[in-house]
């Protein structure tokens, strides 16, 4: 049950930040990079939220401040796979295709946050 809630959290979260970086990049002017890192941030608080509150919830468990850091780290690693991601999939298939490249990144990026979160946070 805890993946499928986590699963949802972030398929919820994904429509949010791709929302955001795609609305961004595309209306703002943004580069896709820039707009991915920034939906990411965006969805990335929603979701430990969401997270703490629900996927991963326990009667015995509190909120607590080192989880939360944790999860800040966890994040910074899963930022970086996500925009390296980008970045080499629209050098290498070009600005035409970022939205494919967004996508793409957003994909790396859940199974390495899921792996990571799983393992040191909850």
């Amino acid at each position: 049950m805890e993946l499928i809630r986590f699963f949802m959290v972030s398929v919820a979260g994904l429509v949010l930040d791709l929302s955001v970086a795609w609305s961004l990049a595309r209306l703002g002017g943004l580069p896709f990079w820039v707009a991915a890192a920034i939906g990411f941030g965006v969805a990335a608080l929603s979701n430990y939220v969401l997270h703490e509150w629900w996927t991963f919830r326990s009667a015995t468990r509190q909120p607590s401040v080192w989880r939360a850091l944790r999860y800040s780290g966890v994040l910074g690693l899963t930022l970086a796979s996500r925009v390296g991601c980008v970045a080499a999939l629209v050098a290498l298939w070009g600005e035409r295709f970022g939205g494919w490249a967004l996508l793409a990144g957003a994909g790396f990026s859940f199974v390495v946050h899921y792996l990571v979160s799983k393992r040191f946070v909850f």
